[in-house]
């Protein structure tokens, strides 16, 4: 039964997590057609590629779409992160749950 109230966190929280960042990636899409946004919101393409390296709408890495949506449209991005953050703490209370409890036990066969 457990394992059933995990499987459904998991799944409700990655459904979550993949529509937020959906969203945030095409609101984020944006970018390419405000070319004077390139300059404060293309940081991923300046950091991998040189500060001067934007010429045209196609050499915006998607990337920086999130650093767009999470400046201009910030609440899909926030929704992305939350659901992240939850994502990694399920995990981690179920990793440490599994850990104490094959700890006890093989204490106690010992």
């Amino acid at each position: 039964m457990k394992f059933v109230v995990y499987a459904v966190q998991f799944g409700t929280a990655a459904l979550l997590f993949l529509f937020s960042a959906f969203v945030s990636w095409y609101q984020g899409s944006e970018l390419l057609n405000v070319p004077w946004e390139w300059k404060y919101s293309a940081k991923f393409t300046k950091l991998m590629y040189g500060a001067d390296s934007i010429q045209n709408a196609g050499d915006i890495s998607q990337l920086d779409f999130f650093v767009y949506a999470a400046k201009h449209t910030p609440a899909s991005v926030v929704l992305m992160a939350v659901s992240l953050i939850y994502i990694m703490i399920l995990a981690c209370c179920l990793l440490l749950k599994t850990y104490l409890k094959r700890r006890k036990s093989a204490l106690h066969k010992a």
